[in-house]
């Protein structure tokens, strides 16, 4: 569930682990994370209704001010910690990168801006303070080019 989370909304592992269920606001069939992010600047994101269906199961009888990922002792996980669930699902699945939550973070940039996510949604999104930031997600693709978007009927015959 957490690398979901990290995946469909884009939060930085420090931000993931501070999530309180207090954060998590129903939205019709969607959740909308209130995520508190670097400079104490706060931010909503929605989450795709698959992931928030599954998010909302897992809350039990949490209170408003618990944790969303609970440590095995109870609190809040440590960034140490998500690491390290990373690594682990990254080994099970024999996957031989190095992934990490910021992997995740930049892949949900990427795909986002990939299947059209505008470069201003995606710096909200993620909480980047400067769109030249965001703009690092940015991928050249050998298959295409700006060029093949421009209207045909402005060439010469």
């Amino acid at each position: 569930m957490l690398l979901e989370v990290i995946y469909a909304g884009g939060p930085r592992v420090s931000e993931t682990v501070s999530l309180t269920w207090a954060d998590v606001l129903p939205r019709d069939d969607r959740v909308q994370l209130s995520i508190l992010g670097k400079g104490g600047k706060v931010r909503q994101v929605l989450i795709a209704e698959i992931v928030s269906r599954s998010l909302l199961a897992s809350r039990g009888d949490a209170g408003t001010n618990d944790p969303v990922f609970e440590s095995r002792k109870g609190g809040h996980l440590t960034k140490r910690a998500v690491n390290g669930m990373v690594k682990r699902a990254v080994r099970k699945a024999g996957i031989n990168e190095a992934v990490s939550p910021h992997w995740l973070r930049h892949a949900h940039g990427s795909h986002a801006i990939d299947r059209g996510a505008s470069l201003p949604e995606v710096q909200n999104t993620l909480g980047h303070g400067n769109i030249s930031t965001t703009s690092g997600y940015l991928h050249a693709r050998p298959d295409s080019s700006s060029g093949l978007k421009l209207d045909p009927g402005v060439f010469l015959r």
